[in-house]
């Protein structure tokens, strides 16, 4: 099976013609005399190159009809595609029958050769960066409404689909003679069956060679009528060449089961240059001219429009292209054949719209140097040609005649009536069919005139009279003209529509309800059709009455219910009902400290300290059940008020009656405090977790507790983290705690901390920033800018510096900066006093720093000259006025 061939690239067609035309040149002497370059020995030094075999390249050339000993240069050169084609099917067939190369040891073995991976499917057809076309048949390619099919794949083909020599068909048998198998159309165009029985396949539609073999095979299988099928197992694979107009150029390999349409789609589709109707497809000596068109209006695919292995595809320049707007389904630009006519185009758009004018179409012809317009009658002139260029519209009546009339309103049937000369407005009012609520007295008979304008009639329903003088009036049937408009008018849009509410305290607690229009709704009706008032409504009311002349003002009134329950409601009343709570101040009292859910809990008399306390979900661990707090507010006269404390032992006073507002604290106990735990692990000999055991306990006393440390532990190393109010992680020195425990150091723990103890570290680091380390190159033990070094004793950082790292950069380092970060997190900085630098002691685990020095700063240069004499006739003034002032004291 050939590989596809991707879209080629420009340097690829150009070697392909130059590959062609060598060969063209090779096999023609005749053409070769007349051109100076190539040589025939270079044509065919470059055939042998390619592993071509002149003489079986000729064969096949014959074979498509090609014989280059008789045919002139330039049918040579028209020829070329299809020599590209030929020789690129050869190189195909050489790359595929290359054995696999041996397979080195750690390399993946080649995949067999009976099992080569199936060729990927073809590209799909780019249309990006292309605006949309406006000429009809050029968005089948863009809008990817075409599919290319893969190179194999099961696919259900038309019956249409001509058998071809690599075709493989799959024949599946249901009935007593259950089997299944493949056969393969050979180079001869045969196909083998199991009983060594040939038949000749090639050529013929594969809904013909459904009957041939399903007769051939019940000779010798059981099966009845539908327990037989038969389909393309494996399409065969044809090479096609697309030039000419289009969007990519080139040679393609695809399936066989793809039309010539398939195929411009798997090239992009025309160019906007390029013609939709007379594209050429070549196979062998066949050509057919494919038209997007036809096939538009019928996409059945004939059997001739199936490709052939080395088939041509040829879109030329589009020769007639029209511009057609106005009233069509599809107003857009469509390429004419010869002999087309002016129907065929409006044929090709949709046909006309039902408004169209199709008695005078509008031509426009740029002709002899001017423009100029025809008026075509579609009717008496079907035949008239067109040109390219031309522009055709097809009119629209704008306000066609209304052959109807309407009646709209309230009616059961509203809408338009088909108008008879002589119909009466009784007949249209009898269509509607009037509602039950309809005015009968007054009805409005809109009627446009001739000038455009428009007319308003009053008429009566009862008489069908009319009530001005421009009809007689009693004259019972008045008669309607075309596009007359009857509107039935409602005595319900002539009443005022109002509502009253009721909302509060009752059961619906905010209902809208319709105002009868006879009046006469009392309160205690409203009430009622509130659903009743609530067990805690007080029977005092609050209407509120919104006048209608006046929305936006209101009147308020206080009625009882007890003795006003027949007052009259007016529209847009609203009845307020309010609750006994509304009036009354809700008590409260507050429980906190030492009880489970402290917070505000409703007053009652009956409520005492015990129920508060259990209703708060009574005491917490460690609360102090003998020191209850409770603050009460004392309100004086002249609403004075005071704060009284009372304290309680609850054991002794828990029916301590309490009362409103009053505030209860439990407390907790005097130093009650849960376990306490620390956290140590690391380098100790028990790590773990240990409960703090007295007040005050120290670093060392947990250390000790812990077995102390082991051998591999890095005091100077330890760090502390301590989540009590987030401070996170605090720089100790463990080996002077433990040393010491008087030591200041020795720090007291508290809940939650944790001690964390690494191994010794025997390393130190250097940051290479700012030091010459990289002075010859980058050295192999600098590793992200860092140099690890083993420690060499508590030297000072200038020393490591100066005998690992080169020493110090003068440029850019800032030696007094130098810095050592231990490794528990402290970090010291180098001394510097008169002069002299101390620069700090590393131990192990340190990191050494070298800050950068500041940018110089370039003096600036003075741009004048210094005023000597200005100073020195400053200086002589104030000598002479001291002189003077001395002179004058004495």
């Amino acid at each position: 099976m050939l590989p596809r061939k991707t879209i080629p690239s420009p340097v690829q067609p150009l070697y392909r013609a130059l590959l062609a035309l060598l060969f063209v040149l090779a096999l023609a002497p005749a053409a070769a005399q007349n051109t100076p370059v190539p040589t025939q020995a270079q044509a065919r030094q470059e055939l042998r190159e390619r592993d071509i075999d002149e003489a079986e390249l000729r064969r096949r050339l014959l074979a498509e009809g090609i014989d280059v000993d008789r045919m002139a240069p330039d049918e040579l050169l028209r020829a070329q595609p299809r020599i590209e084609a030929i020789i690129a099917q050869m190189e195909a067939e050489k790359r595929a029958a290359t054995p696999p190369p041996t397979t080195r040891p750690g390399t993946p073995p080649a995949m067999p050769q009976d099992t080569l991976p199936e060729p990927p499917p073809p590209p799909e057809p780019s249309t990006e960066g292309l605006e949309e076309s406006m000429i009809y048949g050029h968005e089948l390619f863009r809008n990817k409404s075409l599919q290319v099919y893969r190179a194999t794949e099961n696919a259900t083909p038309p019956d249409s689909y001509p058998l071809r020599v690599g075709d493989e068909i799959a024949v599946t048998i249901f009935g007593a003679s259950q089997t299944d198998f493949i056969l393969r159309i050979d180079d001869r165009g045969f196909v083998q069956l199991q009983n060594g029985l040939r038949l000749p396949l090639a050529g013929i539609p594969i809904g013909q060679a459904r009957e041939v073999l399903g007769n051939r095979l019940k000779q010798y299988y059981a099966f009845r009528d539908g327990q037989l099928s038969i389909r393309i197992q494996v399409a065969r694979t044809v090479n096609v060449n697309i030039f000419g107009e289009v969007e990519n150029n080139g040679n393609f390999t695809m399936s066989g089961l793809n039309t010539g349409f398939n195929a411009l789609a798997a090239a992009g589709g025309p160019t906007e240059r390029g013609s939709v109707r007379n594209i050429l497809l070549t196979k062998g000596d066949q050509t057919v001219t494919l038209d997007v068109y036809k096939f538009l209006q019928d996409p059945r695919q004939r059997s001739d429009l199936f490709l052939t292995d080395n088939a041509t595809i040829f879109v030329p320049l589009a020769s007639t292209v029209v511009d057609l707007t106005g009233g069509v389904q599809r107003p857009m630009r469509y390429e004419m054949r010869a002999g087309e006519t002016i129907k065929d185009l409006l044929d090709f758009a949709g046909g006309p719209l039902p408004r169209a004018e199709l008695s005078n179409i509008s031509v426009t012809r740029y002709q002899n140097g001017a423009l100029r317009v025809f008026d075509v009658d579609l009717a008496t002139n079907p035949g008239f040609g067109l040109q390219n260029g031309d522009s055709i519209t097809v009119g629209l009546v704008e306000n066609p005649i209304e052959d109807f009339v309407s009646i709209e309103g309230a009616v059961l049937l509203p809408g338009r009536y088909a108008f008879q000369e002589g119909m009466t407005l009784d007949r249209l009012i009898a269509l509607g069919r009037p509602r039950p609520g309809a005015r009968r007295d007054v009805a409005f008979l809109f009627r446009q005139n001739d000038n455009g304008t428009n007319r308003l009639i009053r008429v009566a329903l009862d008489s069908s009279t009319v009530n001005n003088g421009a009809l007689n009036a009693g004259a019972g049937n008045v008669e309607l003209q075309r596009g007359d408009q009857l509107r039935i008018l409602a005595q319900a849009s002539y009443v005022d529509q109002s509502t009253f509410q009721v909302s509060g305290a009752v059961r619906d607690s905010a209902v809208t309800l319709p105002f009868p229009q006879d009046g006469g709704v009392t309160l205690d009706e409203a009430i009622l059709l509130a659903g009743g008032l609530l067990p805690n409504a007080l029977p005092e009311v609050m209407l509120i009455r919104t006048p209608i002349s006046n929305r936006d003002e209101r009147v308020y009134q206080r009625l009882d219910l007890r003795v006003s329950g027949d007052f009259v409601l007016e529209p847009l009343d609203e009845v307020r009902v309010y609750n006994s709570e509304r009036y009354q101040d809700q008590p409260v009292v507050r429980i906190s400290g030492a009880v489970r859910s402290g917070g505000v809990y409703p007053y009652s008399a009956s409520l005492q300290l015990n129920d508060l306390i259990y209703l708060s979900g009574g005491l917490r661990t460690g609360a102090a059940s003998d020191r209850i707090d409770v603050f009460r507010l004392q309100i004086l006269d002249g609403a004075e008020t005071k704060t009284l404390l009372t304290t309680l032992d609850l054991a002794a006073a828990g029916d301590f009656a309490l009362q409103p507002f009053d505030e209860v604290i439990v407390r907790n106990a005097a130093e009650f405090e849960l376990i306490r735990n620390v956290v140590v692990f690391g380098e100790v000999r028990y790590p773990g977790q240990y409960a703090l055991l007295k007040d005050n306990e120290r670093l060392s006393d947990i250390i000790q507790r812990a077995g102390g440390l082991t051998q591999e532990a890095s005091p100077e190393a330890a760090t502390l983290y301590r989540g009590e109010q987030g401070i996170g992680y605090v720089i100790l020195n463990l080996e002077r705690a433990v040393a010491d425990p008087a030591d200041p150091t020795n720090m007291v723990l508290l809940n939650q901390d944790t001690l964390y103890i690494p191994k010794r570290n025997e390393l130190v680091t250097i940051y290479t920033a700012r030091t010459l380390a990289t002075r010859f190159g980058t050295d192999s033990t600098n590793v992200d800018g860092t140099i690890q070094v083993a420690f060499q004793g508590e030297k000072s950082a200038k020393w490591y510096i100066d005998r690992y790292a080169g020493g110090f950069n003068d440029d850019t380092a800032r030696k007094r900066w130098t810095t050592v970060e231990y490794a528990n997190g402290r970090v010291q900085e180098t001394n510097n006093f008169l002069g002299i630098k101390a620069y700090p002691q590393v131990r192990p685990g340190a990191s050494i720093r070298v800050a950068a020095a500041p940018p110089k700063q370039q003096k600036q240069r003075r741009e004048e000259r210094f005023d000597w004499i200005g100073l020195a006739q400053v200086v002589l003034g104030a000598a002479t006025t001291l002189t003077t002032f001395i002179l004058l004291r004495r």
